[in-house]
């Protein structure tokens, strides 16, 4: 099922400045209240200028941005929105010139955007691991042609693997 595609109008007033995009990231990252990282406590206030939270019981300090991949950015996170829409909406994703042209960034900080942003799409596949019985079907494509077909089994063959340690296409 494809998502729905919101044009850029919709995308800027729905991140139009960065409380709007501070407060999206702290919904995602904490979508039932902040929880402190160290001691578990529920309890805490945003410190706004710096994008950090600070635990009520032992002022420990986590900031909103640490574990994803604005970790560490000094770019405002309007911009870094503006990236995901233009890299996630532009057909066979966008080149870095184009992205320093349409956020207004030097061609250096924009190929570093795509990277990690790529870096994060592509990681998402880690999360699915395949189990149980794994059922392969091989074909002979070009060994065939190659004469290489003559020393393997009959085709198509389905080949079961289990224990499941490997990630899904």
């Amino acid at each position: 099922m494809q998502a729905e595609t919101a044009s850029f109008w919709e995308w800027q007033q729905h991140f139009s400045g960065e409380q709007h995009c501070l407060q999206a990231l702290i919904k995602l990252r904490w979508p039932d209240g902040f929880v402190c990282g160290r001691c578990g406590h529920r309890k805490g206030w945003l410190l706004q200028t710096r994008h950090v939270y600070e635990c009520a019981g032992y002022h420990h300090h986590t900031s909103v941005t640490a574990g994803t991949v604005f970790h560490n950015t000094k770019l405002p996170l309007a911009k870094w929105f503006w990236c995901i829409y233009w890299m996630s909406t532009d057909k066979g994703s966008i080149s870095a010139l184009r992205l320093t042209k349409l956020v207004g960034v030097s061609w250096i900080t924009a190929h570093r955007m795509l990277w990690k942003l790529r870096v994060a799409m592509g990681d998402q596949n880690r999360l699915y691991r395949l189990e149980g019985t794994v059922e392969l079907w091989t074909t002979p494509s070009s060994a065939a042609s190659a004469g290489l077909a003559a020393r393997r089994p009959s085709w198509p063959r389905a080949d079961t693997m289990t224990g499941g340690r490997g990630l899904s296409p």
